[in-house]
């Protein structure tokens, strides 16, 4: 509740008011009408995805009356694009679409909010009136922190997008999009599925970071590879691939995602995303942390993310908890009575986090039965004695200590302490 009124105060607060628009082949996009737009796309692989992006506004043709589904794009062409593609042009007028803005909202609020102020500010999806045309759609992805101006593939440099762009560069700009407004994915997953895509050039990327996103397009389905098993990083992007891909980016119906052969590993699928598990003892500790969580919170709200766990009251502050840290408000956080969690990619490690004043209405019960597992044979009571005279002494800078055979370290920061185990 509490992130739906707040969507709908930010998605009022914006006055949104647009280009030139310029194989992986794509799941077809039905088309609207039967009458062609363009004389030069009867037998392409892309007509139906040319005609509805067309209907749409998304893009227009030449003076000939053709669309050359088959030149390269320029980056700068790509990126306008991109952008319009969140929008919607209705009685001439381009602006971004309400319902992605309210799904950004939830997301990325700091973003929906940039964005507002750049369309207050003058933002329409047309090109410059004088100097270089493309100026409006890049500074606007500096301007709400999509790239950094220093951005190793595409630093705020204009003669950068003024080039032919190939598809490695496409996975960078896609991937960025799709990490930071659509979805995260675990990037040890993403590792995996990049010595085991099948594909026999995914890794003759350039040795850049460029590279960074090859597994996430492809776990996403906004871009494939071809029949004969190649990727082709280094071809150039045609127009008609560059429309299929930001309509896959844009609308989810289209994506055909990739599915790893995940036999023989350990993994959990936490709301709808795959997260590896390293080895067996994690994966048995991962386990075992969820299955107690059900049993002994009761009245309190069980969040996770990822491979961890926290208790709070409700389901409400959880909410109301994610939206401030991805607003960057952390100060107004609400406490949480702990959460635990096991380490990320191949990190041999178990963490608990819980407050130093040991006030846990909602957790008391799990916190003990956490110190239980974490010992591996029921001597939680010894181990809360020897934290608790830990405590007493220990800052910012970790004790560790052995306890049971097993590796302990113990720090404070802030309001919280930290109980790590090491196996």
């Amino acid at each position: 509740m509490f992130r739906k009124m707040v969507n709908l105060v930010i998605a009022l607060s914006l006055i949104i008011g647009a280009g030139f628009i310029g194989a992986d082949s794509a799941p077809k996009v039905e088309a609207a009408e039967t009458k062609l737009p363009f004389k030069d796309i009867e037998k392409h692989w892309a007509k139906d995805n040319i005609i509805s992006a067309y209907n749409s506004g998304l893009i227009e043709g030449f003076p000939d009356g053709t669309f050359r589904p088959n030149d390269v794009v320029k980056a700068d062409q790509f990126v306008a694009m991109m952008l319009k593609a969140f929008s919607k042009t209705t009685d001439g007028k381009t602006e971004f679409d309400e319902d992605w803005i309210m799904e950004l909202a939830d997301k990325r609020p700091d973003t929906a909010m940039k964005l507002g102020l750049l369309v207050r500010n003058g933002f329409d999806f047309k090109p410059a009136k004088s100097g270089y045309w493309a100026k409006p759609f890049i500074d606007l992805l500096y301007e709400v922190d999509y790239l950094p101006t220093f951005d190793e593939i595409f630093p705020k440099n204009y003669d950068v997008y003024k080039k032919q762009i190939k598809r490695e560069q496409a996975s960078y700009l896609l991937g960025e999009w799709y990490t930071q407004y659509d979805n995260t994915l675990d990037p040890y997953y993403a590792d995996f599925v990049t010595t085991h895509s099948g594909l026999k050039d995914f890794n003759t990327f350039t040795n850049t970071s460029v590279k960074n996103y090859r597994a996430h397009v492809l776990l996403a389905g906004i871009m494939t590879g071809y029949p004969n098993e190649n990727f082709y990083p280094h071809r150039f992007v045609t127009r008609a691939e560059a429309l299929t891909l930001v309509q896959r980016l844009c609308d989810k119906t289209l994506r055909t995602p990739y599915q790893p052969d995940l036999t023989g590993q350990y993994y959990a699928e936490v709301q709808g995303n795959i997260y590896l598990i390293s080895d067996k003892f994690k994966y048995d500790m991962y386990n075992s942390m969820a299955e107690l969580a059900k049993k002994h919170v009761t009245n309190g709200y069980i969040s996770q993310d990822g491979l961890g766990f926290a208790v709070l009251d409700s389901k409400e502050t959880a909410d109301k908890n994610d939206f401030l840290f991805r607003l960057g408000d952390y100060e107004k956080l609400a406490p949480v009575d702990l959460s635990v969690g096991v380490g990320a990619s191949t990190t041999r490690l178990l963490m608990l986090v819980y407050p130093i004043n040991k006030k846990m209405p909602y957790a008391a019960s799990y916190f003990d039965s956490l110190l239980n597992l974490f010992t591996g044979n029921d001597k939680g009571t010894e181990l809360k004695a020897k934290i608790i005279s830990i405590e007493k002494t220990v800052g910012t800078k970790p004790v560790e200590f052995i306890f049971n055979n097993r590796k302990f370290s113990l720090y404070a920061e802030g309001e919280i302490f930290t109980l790590a185990m090491k196996y």
